[in-house]
């Protein structure tokens, strides 16, 4: 109980205390979402190691020099002769060795464009993990912006409905209302506060959401009042082959289809000869002269050296080249299936987002005329009822309809813009 009563001490104010708004603008959330979020971060480090492998394959066009240094034990015979009486002697040896590839008939080719492929498959996947952290900042600002307009919509619901609830109140003080209208009129004004405390909290949450959208731990901010874009024609067909041509997440699976299919024919080289350029030399110190024949006080052996050219065929290793062969060849089927998937999932996403676009268009040209239609009845309602040419149910339903209308019309032109940011990230805009 004790540490329950410190806990709240441990975190700072900040955490508890609401901060006054930040106004931000959609261009500024979003710049701030691709600067700081740690998908960006990682994508952007996956491609720069990668970056690196190829450099690392490259490697292998060049020579290698390696410089061994070897303490010997010796004992047996040595350069003809033999040691006197057997005894061992401990050398050192000094020896550096160069090496370069001449040919491998193409192994080290296609070792190099898998890394290369590779490296591109991790570039589309940073265009891809850029693209999706730019979508959620440009949604999250969206359902930020909307709830904020839901809010004000919701205050001025909460003055529409006390508006009514004095009015009704009026009446039953000169005699033309009843009680049962004031307490309906009361009931509106009690339900319209409670939306408002909803939206309010939802309103909060989609701080937070876009605070986590921007990469940041917290974090107060409201919209600046921007016009939304207005709506653009949709072709399914254009957008299908902008898709199609455009995407990263697919560009990003044909670059790993290309490395799979790269490294089969490196495996299947494997099975080819190599020919290489050698050359070694060898210093050897540490052995008596009466045995080197080098001069007396130096204990050195006459340095030598070799070089020449190696050819290397693989006969037979076990069958290990086959099964690598074959596990090379199921890995490239794969990932041309997963390609395959990734293009029918985004044709699929993106034919999907076209029919919403036009169904959500033509319920926003709805929503406007059912708000028209609302606001001009309750304008007639308001005026009949006042004189007591209507009773207060009638009254009642004009209001609520207003409301509803007034909510769905600026909730549906926001769902729009969100399932048009959808097409553009499906798309690959």
């Amino acid at each position: 109980m004790g540490l329950l009563l410190t806990l709240p001490g441990l975190f700072p104010v900040a955490w508890a205390a609401e901060a006054a708004p930040v106004e931000i603008d959609r261009e500024t959330a979003v710049k701030t979402a691709l600067s700081s979020h740690p998908l960006v971060r990682m994508a952007l480090d996956r491609s720069r190691a990668e970056d690196e492998g190829v450099g690392s394959a490259l490697s292998d066009y060049y020579p290698h020099l390696t410089l061994s240094v070897d303490q010997l034990f010796l004992n047996t015979a040595f350069v003809g002769g033999v040691f006197p009486d057997y005894q061992p002697i401990a050398p050192e040896l000094l020896n550096p060795t160069l090496t370069q590839e001449i040919t491998d008939f193409g192994r080290r080719h296609y070792r190099v464009a898998a890394a290369r492929e590779r490296l591109e498959s991790r570039r589309q996947e940073l265009a891809e993990a850029r693209l999706s952290v730019s979508y959620r900042a440009r949604v999250a600002y969206d359902q930020l912006a909307m709830f904020e307009h839901l809010l004000r919509a919701s205050k001025k619901n909460v003055e529409d409905a006390a508006l009514h609830y004095r009015q009704a109140a009026l009446r039953l003080e000169s005699g033309f209302g009843v009680v049962t209208d004031v307490t309906m009129a009361r009931l509106l004004l009690e339900k319209t506060k409670l939306a408002e405390i909803r939206t309010k909290n939802a309103w909060r949450k989609a701080q937070a959401d876009l605070a986590y959208a921007m990469g940041r731990e917290s974090g107060s901010f409201k919209t600046r009042r921007e016009a939304l874009p207005e709506p653009s024609p949709v072709d399914l067909s254009s957008a299908m082959a902008y898709a199609m041509a455009h995407r990263p997440l697919l560009l990003a699976a044909r670059a790993r289809d290309r490395e799979a299919r790269n490294h089969v024919d490196e495996v299947k080289t494997r099975n080819f000869p190599h020919v290489s350029l050698f050359a070694q030399g060898y210093l050897l110190w540490g052995v008596p002269a009466t045995i080197s024949g080098a001069p007396p006080g130096t204990g050195l052996f006459l340095p030598t050296f070799q070089s020449g050219v190696a050819l290397t065929i693989p006969i037979f290793v076990g069958g290990e080249i086959h099964y690598e062969t074959e596990k090379a060849r199921m890995e490239a089927r794969r990932e041309s299936e997963k390609t395959r998937l990734v293009r029918i999932r985004i044709a699929r996403n993106v034919r999907k987002l076209v029919y919403d676009v036009q169904t959500q268009e033509e319920t926003l040209r709805l929503d406007r005329r059912r708000y028209d239609h609302a606001r001009t009845n309750l304008g007639l309602v308001e005026r009949r009822f006042s004189r007591g040419l209507l009773d207060g149910v009638t009254a009642l339903d004009a209001e609520t309809q207003l409301i509803t209308s007034r909510e769905r019309l600026v909730a549906d032109r926001f769902r729009l813009q969100m399932i048009e940011d959808g097409l553009d990230r499906e798309i690959g805009r």
